[in-house]
């Protein structure tokens, strides 16, 4: 069809932008834990996000729950950060959707 990309290069195109995003979603997940495990590890347990009876149902209500837990311990993270906590919850124990 006259016009339409040829998907060969579409394919190219997203083995292409695979390997670009890949590396920056682990350096992401990578701040995410280290941020984790020097701030939030204080007061969470593991236990905590896996209980049955959990606060936390949605992505949304995590990035809040983070939100808050950054404010109340006056961390003044960037939202770059905030957002590498919440990823780094999601991807290891929620696996909400976004």
């Amino acid at each position: 069809m006259p016009g339409s990309p040829d998907p060969l290069i579409i394919r190219l195109f997203s083995v292409l932008l695979a390997c670009i995003i890949t590396p920056l979603q682990a350096q992401d997940l990578e701040l995410g834990k280290k941020l984790h495990e020097e701030h939030c590890t204080r007061c969470h347990t593991p236990e905590i996000y896996t209980r049955q009876k959990r606060i936390v149902n949605s992505y949304a209500e995590l990035q809040e729950r983070v939100r808050q837990c950054e404010l109340s311990n006056e961390l003044t993270w960037f939202d770059e950060e905030i957002n590498a906590v919440v990823n780094y919850l999601n991807s290891t124990y929620y696996h909400f959707k976004q």
